[in-house]
Formats: C-alpha cells, sequence, structure tokens
C-alpha cells in the first residue's frame, strides 16, 4: 500500500473516532436533556417491543406503557419508582428536539434555573448558552438536525464530519460583581476548557476536515497532517460535553473550577471560586429602571413610570423572561395596538403580540440593550422599537427571541419547551400563509 493510501486511511480512522466520539456527545447531550408526561394504566399490552418488524403502528401511550411495564418486569433490579421511569421518558423526549433553548434539568438543576431568573446566581455568576453557529444570524430552530442523507454526493469524510454540529458553551449574562465578573469574564466568552478538559466542539472537527482536504491535494504533507492528528487525540482524551461543562459553571456554591475562556480567538486562563451571587430584580437606580421579566415587574413598572414623561429602562444582563411578564410589562407602558408576531413552524398562523388596553399616554422611552439582551428582552426592545415608541442604545442584541414555556415537574425537576420565536413583522411567505388562513 502507498504511503499516500495509508495516509489517507489514517486520516479517515481519526473521523472516525472523532463520530464515535461525537456519538457518544450526543447520547450524553441527550441525558442533558428532555420531557414530558403520559399515563395509560389500562393500555393493552401489544408485544411490539419483542417485534422485529418495521411495520408495526403502535399508540405512543400504548408503547410507553409496555416497555415501563418491561422494564419493571424484567430488569435484573427491582424498578419501582414510576416517577424516576416518567422523567426519564420526559428527559428523552425533550432532547429528541435537538433544541438548544429546550432542555430538561433534574431537581438541582431546576431550582438553580429558578434561582437564576429571580436573580440569585450559584456557581460562578453567570448564565450560558449552548451556542450553535448556524444559530448566528438566523433562525435558531434546527440547527441540531442532521443534514439529508442522499441528496448531495458526500465524501466519506464530509458524511461523518459534516452531520451535525456541535455548539459552543458561550456567556449570555454576568451578574456584576460576582465571580465571573471579577476574574474578567465577558458576554460572548466561549468556554475551551474547564478543569483540564477540552470541551467538545466542532471547530477542531472543522480544522481536521479542511487538513485532510488539503493532504488529498497534495497541499499538505503526511507529517503536517500526523501533527493535527496527536492533537486530536490528545484533546478528545480529555473531552467534556459541552452540556455537562456548563452545569459544572452555572451550579454549585463552593469550591473553585480552572477554565480557559476564547474571545476572538485568543485564549485566557482564569481560576473562579464558586459561590452565591446576586443580580438585582426590579430596581430603579439614579432614574434608570432595571426590568426582568418575571411576576410582579408589571405592577411595578406601572407604578415607576407613573407621572413621568421619560423613562429609560435597562434591558442589559436579561436572558431568562417570561413571555406572559414581558406581555403585561408591555400593555403598562405601550398604547393599544399590534407589536409584531410568535411564529412556528406548524402549520398554524402566527399568533400577533396584542396590546388590546395599554397606556394612552406613554412615555419616551430609552432601552439601553447590548449582547446580553435576549429573549422576552430582546423582543420587548423590538416590539417597542420598531413602532418608534423607544430608542436602543444598541442595535446589537442577542439576536434570540426565543418563547420558553416553564413546566416544574411533580418530583421537582422542570424543562424548558420553546413554543415559538417573536418577530416584528412578517415574511412575504407568512403573510400569504395569514391571509389565506
Amino acid at each position: 500500500m502507498s504511503e499516500t493510501r495509508k495516509s489517507i486511511f489514517a486520516a479517515f480512522g481519526i473521523v472516525m473516532s472523532i463520530g464515535a466520539v461525537y456519538g457518544g456527545l450526543r447520547v450524553r447531550q441527550n441525558a442533558d436533556l428532555g420531557t414530558l408526561e403520559a399515563s395509560a394504566k389500562d393500555a393493552p399490552v401489544s408485544r411490539m417491543l419483542a417485534s422485529r418488524t418495521n411495520d408495526v403502528n403502535v399508540p405512543a401511550a400504548d408503547y410507553f406503557y409496555e416497555l415501563s411495564q418491561k422494564l419493571k418486569e424484567q430488569y435484573v433490579e427491582p424498578v419501582t419508582d414510576d416517577q424516576k421511569l416518567a422523567s426519564g421518558a420526559i428527559r428523552g423526549m425533550i432532547s429528541s428536539l435537538g433544541d438548544p433553548d429546550s432542555s430538561y434539568m433534574d431537581k438541582d438543576q431546576f431550582k438553580a434555573f429558578l434561582n437564576a431568573r429571580v436573580g440569585k446566581f450559584e456557581g460562578i455568576g453567570a448564565d450560558f448558552v449552548l451556542e450553535y453557529d448556524s444559530r448566528k444570524g438566523g433562525d435558531p430552530r434546527g440547527a441540531t438536525k442532521p443534514k439529508p442523507q442522499g441528496e448531495i454526493e458526500m465524501d466519506p469524510e464530509d458524511a461523518l464530519v459534516n452531520v451535525q454540529e456541535i455548539p459552543k458553551v458561550e456567556v449570555v449574562t454576568v451578574v456584576p460583581g460576582g465571580p465571573a465578573d471579577k476574574a474578567g469574564v465577558q458576554i460572548g466568552d466561549t468556554v475551551d476548557t474547564i478543569d483540564g478538559h477540552w470541551i467538545v466542539n466542532s471547530n477542531l472537527i472543522r480544522k481536521f476536515r479542511v487538513a485532510s482536504k488539503k493532504f488529498t491535494d497534495k497541499k499538505m504533507t503526511r507529517a503536517q497532517l500526523e501533527i493535527l492528528r496527536s492533537e486530536v487525540r490528545s484533546k478528545f482524551d480529555k473531552a467534556i460535553f459541552p452540556g455537562k461543562a456548563k452545569e459544572k459553571l452555572f451550579m454549585g456554591k463552593s469550591g473553585s473550577v480552572s477554565v480557559i475562556w476564547s474571545r476572538n480567538g485568543t485564549l485566557r486562563s482564569t481560576t473562579i471560586q464558586r459561590g452565591v451571587s446576586s443580580l438585582n430584580g426590579f430596581t430603579q437606580t439614579a432614574g434608570t429602571i432595571n426590568l426582568p421579566f418575571v411576576d410582579g415587574s408589571a405592577e411595578s413598572l406601572k407604578a415607576a413610570i407613573r407621572n413621568r414623561d421619560s423613562v429609560i429602562i435597562d434591558l442589559r444582563n436579561n436572558s431568562l423572561g417570561d413571555v406572559q411578564a414581558m406581555k403585561h410589562c408591555l400593555e403598562v407602558i405601550a398604547p393599544k395596538g399590534q407589536y409584531g408576531y410568535f411564529i412556528t413552524r406548524r402549520h398554524d398562523s402566527p399568533t400577533p403580540l396584542a396590546v388590546l388596553n395599554g397606556n394612552p399616554n406613554p412615555p419616551r422611552i430609552k432601552l439601553i440593550t447590548d449582547r446580553s439582551t435576549r429573549g422576552m428582552a430582546e423582543a420587548f426592545a423590538l416590539a417597542l422599537s420598531s413602532k418608534g415608541l423607544a430608542t436602543l442604545t444598541s442595535s446589537s442584541m442577542g439576536g434570540d427571541t426565543s418563547c420558553r414555556q416553564i413546566v416544574q415537574l411533580p418530583d421537582g425537576s422542570g424543562y424548558t419547551l420553546v413554543t415559538s420565536t417573536y418577530s416584528p413583522t412578517l415574511a412575504k411567505s407568512m403573510v400569504t400563509k395569514k391571509g389565506g388562513a
């Protein structure tokens, strides 16, 4: 066998290894997500679990009932916790959506999440998202969906490497005065390594793909490819999955964590002590209103703007807002009218964001925004600015207007589920769809 062919097979072997590790990544990330509850106490036994054919058509409730019965009757250890089975099913169903903003959380994770929503952070005092490159400047949904097979010709390397993206762990909120802030962490930083474990992401895989193509095109030597091969192996030998890395940074009230951050391609190392830090809830400081979108904010906002002809609202570090709370705040500060749409990819028509009563004499509004303005805070800013009712200090926000439903389960665990995305306007296709509805 020629040296060139040997090198090609060696390169392909690396891609196969990456594919195997990535398969493990998807399994682990699936375990970091999840949701749904169903009961079928009297469901009939269909024996579909023993079927070796593909022509089994069984109602979903029956499927889950029979699977749970099979686990109880045939697993080597006693299975007595029905709630644990239900939570596992929920976790799996949510993870199957492949949506970084729809996630299952166990009891401790969900408690930390709810506390963070009202400004009580643990961990390093920051919030994170699993960010895919394909989300940047585009629709955040569907970034993890497998690419079609068989529609275009792909070599084996591309077929493995380009199937799915791997997310980066990106900072979207930093608590002022908290551990992360003191360590110099900034909005937009991504986590490269935590406690000596490299966080799996797409960059190295893309780098290897490019190098492999250069090698086959005789633009790279075998020695250069071997250097990259060693880098791939060494990093994957001590790798951690993005969901687990996010958990290690977001949770915990004691101990330290060593983190290597990436900012504009430059790596920086820090050691940060975990602890408890607070992000102010609804406050007024020097005439500026800090407005989180949580229960009670609308009433506080109504009192704060009374008899004022102008207001300044700070929407920075605001990524965990609730859609209903945002709507209530809009009713307080905006006149009656329509302020955009909630859009889904289902067959139903877009849902208007309508202010039914509103404020007939709204104040002049200035909104302080930046890249940490996300979710319902970004939707609020766009709704007001698109109607000329508010000026923004920055046109660059988080770029994600996902509307997340938050559900707590009986065992204390919970999940978030993206139900729509907000847009101040409709695309032409949506206008046609709306008119024909």
